[in-house]
């Protein structure tokens, strides 16, 4: 030894404070562990769990019916996100399952299947296409979720076309859009009481564009007293040349002073080219398969002061359409529709985001139709079952006087069913009618689901058959202000109170002439 004292190195020293700090650190988490399973009176109990629902939504959103898809999904999520946030069903957080059903049957059956299948949905907004709510409402009946469309106007959809007694087919489903039935109505008013018109041809495009649409209309201006030249039926999907050449020798035959038309936008703007080129010179009134941006795209100055019908109102004419409207282009300006903050359940079956309203289109790109009206669903394109409301253009106003109008202040008849206010001597903001009329119906169709779920889920652990029961029950009973007016449904799940817009083609834009507003049922 050399006679120097034994000491311990230092860095055996700084081993020896880590191993004692680490011993101490591993009993305190385990005490801490102890701590957090048993529970503490002074920490109280666990929050309680957050349990998830989902809202389905089923809406055509490839192809050419992808902007106004778009638009729906844009709004449904807006109503979801907004319910969420404020905590309107407590304890419960909505997700979305976004469903592209094609606006054709063969996606309708799929989307609905998987919705169906889906133990957590309590409820689904559309479709919008009366087509595909044949095809998909009775799975969606059969699995008892409440549904609710912005857009369909079938009239067997309520039994609404059914003969006495009465009877509703679908127990969970209702609608935002009047029929068929009144669409028919109020245009024959509109054409015989509002315009004058005495001699009217129509042009028939089939169920794809409106059950038993034109045969209404003709029933209806008959019994105005209306003489009706004709009726002409086609393919109202397609733009066969030889179709239009047949209809537009049998008008030069006869000599009306207004043609109905009912089919999509293509035939009709065919037909109309047609009629400017070689004659007659004569009034066009259309339904909602014409209230598509291609219409007056197609016909340029031919279809000036052309006159369609959509059974759905412009943003511009809803008062209390504001804050959705400014919630909605505070979120979705962009102009490619592209929305950052989507936040849709990974299980949602969405194939591409489309345009958003069609900002660049005034009528807000492409309509599926009819839904108000014919309700486009043809698998070839608009007016088979779904307003989809191409817009209403707007930025010229909706103050202007109505073309040919013999001045009369109401085309109302039969009993005083008809109750009409002509458009306010205001200009709509072009940022507000940008946006698709049927988001907006869409917007309104979630809030309704949204606020029957909030007065069932709470207190329950899950979504059963009772639960869904319970929340239809609560969609039917419901009455709130909503951003298209007053929100509620009669015992057959039909609006309160239907609407039709009459738009006129000006400047290449549809611009809202007059509103009618049935009085409540």
């Amino acid at each position: 030894m050399s006679g120097r004292p034994f000491t311990i190195r230092p860095w055996r020293r700084i081993h020896a404070v880590f191993a004692g700090a680490a011993a101490l650190i591993v009993v305190i988490a385990a005490v801490v562990a102890v701590g957090l399973a048993a529970g503490s009176p002074a920490d109280g109990p666990p929050g309680p769990r957050t349990r998830t629902a989902t809202l389905g939504l089923m809406a055509p959103l490839s192809a050419d019916l992808a902007p106004a898809g778009t638009a729906v999904r844009n709004a449904v999520r807006l109503a979801v996100d907004e319910a969420n946030s404020q905590g309107t069903i407590p304890g419960w957080k909505i997700r979305m399952s976004v469903q592209d059903d094609l606006s054709r049957p063969d996606g309708g059956a799929r989307a609905a299947g998987a919705l169906a299948a889906d133990q957590s949905v309590i409820g689904v907004v559309g479709p919008l296409s009366s087509t595909v709510a044949m095809i998909a409402l009775p799975t969606l009946d059969a699995a008892g979720i409440a549904v609710v469309s912005p857009s369909n106007s079938r009239p067997e959809l309520t039994g609404a076309a059914s003969s006495t007694p009465r009877t509703r087919p679908y127990r969970t489903y209702f609608r935002l859009s009047g029929t068929d039935v009144l669409a028919a109505r109020y245009a024959a008013e509109y054409a015989v009481r509002v315009m004058g018109r005495s001699r009217i041809a129509v042009v028939d495009g089939g169920p794809d564009f409106g059950t038993s649409l034109a045969e209404r209309f003709a029933a209806e201006a008959s019994r105005l007293g209306a003489t009706v030249t004709g009726t002409h039926r086609v393919d109202g999907s397609a733009d066969d040349g030889s179709e239009v050449e047949q209809v537009a020798r049998h008008l030069r035959t006869e000599a009306p002073d207004l043609v109905y038309v009912a089919t999509g936008y293509a035939f009709a703007a065919k037909l109309r080219n047609e009629l400017a080129e070689h004659g007659p010179a004569v009034s066009v009134l259309g339904s909602d398969g014409l209230f598509d941006p291609h219409y007056p795209g197609r016909t340029q100055s031919a279809s000036e002061e052309d006159l369609v019908t959509d059974l759905a109102a412009p943003l511009s004419e809803l008062p209390q359409a504001g804050e959705f409207a400014a919630a909605y282009l505070d979120r979705w300006s962009d102009e490619d529709g592209s929305d950052s903050n989507r936040g849709d359940d990974a299980r949602s079956n969405e194939p591409g985001h489309g345009a958003t309203a069609g900002r660049n289109s005034p009528a807000g790109g492409p309509a599926s139709g009819g839904g108000p009206t014919g309700d486009g669903t043809n698998s070839g394109g608009p007016g088979s079952g779904a307003r989809t409301g191409a817009g209403a253009g707007g930025s010229n106003g909706g103050n202007a006087p109505d073309r040919a109008a013999s001045g009369a202040d109401s085309p109302a008849g039969g009993g005083g069913h008809v109750v009409v206010s002509a458009s306010p001597a205001v200009s709509p903001s072009p940022d507000v009618d940008v946006i698709p009329p049927v988001a907006a119906y869409a917007y309104d169709a979630a809030r309704a689901l949204l606020r029957a779920a909030g007065s069932v889920l709470p207190g329950r652990d899950d979504v059963d058959e009772a639960t869904r029961a319970a929340i239809v029950t609560a969609v039917g009973q419901g009455r709130f202000p909503g951003a298209t007016g007053d929100v509620g449904f009669d015992a057959w799940g039909d609006p309160l109170t239907p609407v039709v817009t009459v738009y006129a083609v000006r400047n290449r834009t549809f611009v809202p002439v007059r509103v009618h507003r049935s009085a409540p049922s």
